[in-house]
Formats: C-alpha cells, sequence, structure tokens
C-alpha cells in the first residue's frame, strides 16, 4: 500500500508561520535564550497555535490534554500532542518533528524532547509571567525543571507579547472580517428584538446570528448584554453578570457587548440600542460617547505616541464635553482603567492602553477603542477596533453611527 497523503488542513499559511518563527527566534537571540515553549490545550492553545499553526482542537472544558511546542534559537521545532490528534498536527502545522504522549501528561515526555533537541541546559523561555499562563499541570512543569537542573527556565510572556501585538496583513484581513460578522450580528439582533424581550433573549440571538453571519469558532456565547431593565430590577448593572429574565420595556436603554472569532481571531466592540423613542438626554449621552471614542481614534492615536499621552488626550474630550470628572475618573487613578486593549487570538490582550504606561503605539497593533459614561443609573458605551498604521490609524469596525431603535432598522444618533 502506498504512503497515504496527509490533507492540508492549515489555517495559516507556511509563508505566514515562518515569518513568525523569524520574529521569534531574532527575539529569543536578542533576549538571549536558547529555547522557547508554547503550550495548549483543548481549552486554549494562543501561543501554541500563533507559532505552530496547529489548533488542538475547538473550545473544550478539557485540561488534561497539553500541547507543547519547543523552538530552539536556530529555528529548530518539535510539538509534543495528544496521540489522537498526531494527524491533525502533521496536517495543520509546519512542524514536522513530531511526539505523542498517551494520558495522564507527565512532565517527562517533554524532558525527552527537551533532550532531543539539545536544550539539557541553557535558558529556556515558557509562559509564566504577565497575561501568560502555562497549559500543563505545575507538578508536570516541576517534573521538567528537576530532570534538567542545568537548564534555567525563565518568563517569555513579554517576548510572546512583543510578537503576537504586531500583527501582519494577513492577521489583519481576518479581524476585519470578524468584525464584519459581529456587525452584522449585532444590526440583525437590534432589528429582530421586541418590547418584552428577555436579556437572554438578546445573549441568544446574538449567538446565532453570530454563527450563521460566519463565526466560525466558539465560544459564540461571550456576549455581555447590560440594560436599564438589570438595572431596574436588581439595583445595579454589572457588565459581567450574565444575561438574565427581566424583560426591556418602553425607554429602556439596552448594551451588547460581543465578538465572532473568525479562523481563530476575534472582532469584538459593543453598540447600544433603546426601545421605543430615546429622549433628549439618552441621545445626548450616547453622542457624547461616541465623539469621544472617535475622536480619540482620529486626534489620538497613530504611532509613536505614547500610552498616557493618548489616555490625557481622552480625558480632555471627557472635560471638554463637560461631563463631571467622577465620568473619568476610572482613567486617571487606580485601577487605572484603559481606554485601548488589544485584539487578536483573544478578545482582550496586550496592549492595554493605559495612563500608567509611556510604551508607544506601532505599527500593526490591533485595538478595541472603548469608553464609557454613566447617567441616571444607565451606562453608556461605545467601541471601535482598529490597527495602528504607518501614518496614523484605520478602524476596522463599522462605525458606531447611533442608537439602534429596537424592533426597526433605525438609528437614532
Amino acid at each position: 500500500m502506498g504512503q497515504v497523503a496527509t490533507m492540508d488542513v492549515r489555517i495559516v499559511s507556511t509563508d505566514e508561520l515562518m515569518q513568525r518563527v523569524q520574529r521569534a527566534t531574532a527575539l529569543m537571540r536578542e533576549q538571549q535564550l536558547d529555547g522557547l515553549i508554547a503550550t495548549g490545550d483543548f481549552s486554549a492553545a494562543m501561543n501554541y497555535f500563533y507559532l505552530s499553526g496547529h489548533l488542538p482542537r475547538d473550545y473544550q472544558s478539557n485540561f488534561s490534554r497539553p500541547h507543547c511546542m519547543v523552538l530552539t534559537s536556530d529555528g529548530q521545532a518539535a510539538l509534543l500532542v495528544y496521540g489522537v490528534n498526531a494527524e491533525n498536527a502533521r496536517g495543520m502545522s509546519w512542524v514536522s518533528n513530531i511526539y505523542t504522549y498517551a494520558p495522564p501528561f507527565s512532565g517527562n515526555a517533554l524532558v525527552t524532547v527537551l533532550r532531543q533537541m539539545g536544550l539539557t541546559s541553557g535558558r529556556i523561555g515558557a509562559e509564566l509571567g504577565t497575561d501568560s499562563r502555562l497549559w500543563m499541570p505545575y507538578q508536570a512543569f516541576r517534573q521538567i525543571e528537576e530532570a534538567l537542573p542545568e537548564a534555567a527556565f525563565v518568563d517569555a510572556s513579554r517576548l510572546f507579547w512583543q510578537l503576537r501585538q504586531i500583527k501582519s496583513a494577513a492577521e489583519i484581513a481576518l479581524i476585519r472580517y470578524a468584525d464584519e460578522i459581529n456587525g452584522r450580528a449585532l444590526t440583525r439582533m437590534f432589528a429582530d428584538l421586541r418590547p418584552g424581550a428577555t436579556e437572554h433573549e438578546v445573549m441568544t440571538r446574538t449567538a446565532a446570528y453570530l454563527i450563521e453571519e460566519g463565526a466560525n469558532r466558539p465560544p459564540h456565547t461571550q456576549v455581555l448584554v447590560v440594560s436599564a431593565a438589570k438595572a431596574r430590577s436588581m439595583g445595579h448593572r454589572s457588565r459581567m453578570l450574565g444575561p438574565t429574565q427581566h424583560t426591556l420595556e418602553p425607554g429602556d436603554t439596552l448594551f451588547v457587548d460581543s465578538g465572532a472569532i473568525y479562523q481563530g481571531y476575534w472582532g469584538e466592540f459593543n453598540r447600544m440600542g433603546i426601545v421605543g423613542p430615546p429622549t433628549t438626554r439618552q441621545l445626548e449621552n450616547h453622542r457624547k460617547i461616541r465623539e469621544i471614542v472617535q475622536r480619540s481614534i482620529s486626534e489620538g492615536i497613530k504611532p509613536g505616541v505614547s500610552f498616557r499621552r493618548v489616555m490625557e488626550h481622552m480625558v480632555s474630550l471627557y472635560q471638554e464635553l463637560g461631563l463631571a470628572p467622577e465620568q473619568y475618573a476610572r482613567y486617571t487613578g487606580q485601577p487605572f482603567m484603559h481606554l485601548c486593549h488589544g485584539i487578536g487570538l483573544n478578545g482582550s490582550e496586550p496592549p492595554f492602553v493605559r495612563m500608567d504606561s509611556d510604551e508607544l503605539l506601532q505599527p500593526g497593533m490591533v485595538m478595541s477603542v472603548e469608553a464609557y459614561l454613566e447617567d441616571e443609573g444607565i451606562m453608556y458605551g461605545s467601541e471601535e477596533d482598529v490597527v495602528v498604521t504607518s501614518d496614523g490609524v484605520e478602524i476596522l469596525s463599522e462605525i458606531d453611527t447611533g442608537l439602534y431603535i429596537i424592533g426597526t432598522t433605525e438609528r437614532a444618533g
């Protein structure tokens, strides 16, 4: 019998992956790393997927099947995968050196790979620091450290984020398309809702429309819903509380923050609607917050500008529009809320543009720009996804033009 051809099921092109690896090895040499370990499992595998091209599985609540990629500073690579995933790894990844294991996962399996790669000593980077996670049991990692006493395992989180926060043209195209999906889903949801709908219906409709419009990776139900109905019934408007069975009545505002994932990349932003015609006060509140977001983008975001300067400009807009200091206090002091967060393989990732950072904006950074104000117990928000270009900024999301009038195709701005 002849050799069976491996079907090409790649999400990321080999050329794109090799560009990432070249950037990674250059940073490794700069930071004096001899090796790098990227990990993932069935629930998440961002750094592993980013460098290997292999997506272990769509989201599943399963933490017992780690996957590891080992990369040396001269560009040699190997994967360690759960046995049943070997063929998928061969089909999706550029890496040909693939090791397998049978559960339960043991650190000794990765020790074998590291030894085969000549990494028994030196500095080996791993996901040990800020905004990172090591996707294997702590005891397994301790086994690795103890088996290789001459190796120093150091934090490589900064390296991973140096790579991932600068997006390629291919990544930007995927995020733009995901934004289009999210925009279409939100427009359909606001048009199809009716007075008396519950927050839970808002979430389920949005999730269904995200799938129908082309979102092809979970989670589809990561939809934040905040309505005047919740505030009225519960006495607070927590964004982090899941959707409730409280019903939307005439005059109620509805805030929905949703995201579509396409080929692993997020397009994520919020929009607001209202049941029936808005009051002058509601219109004015939403107009102000849209202006703050859109002018923060057009006037404040460009390459070489410090995060602190972006934030100072945003605060000046709150002041110019006559908003009280308590509306922007969260940005000027603890907890130093961000105006922008990065977006990519995560719905929220570095960079975080905050007042306490002098980091500089760079071309290729893709960010969600969001701002909020509160009035009469109601939160008003607006958000756009943007990419920093060589000479300015480009908006990737469809620009927020006003409050959706629920149950219609109209918007009030």
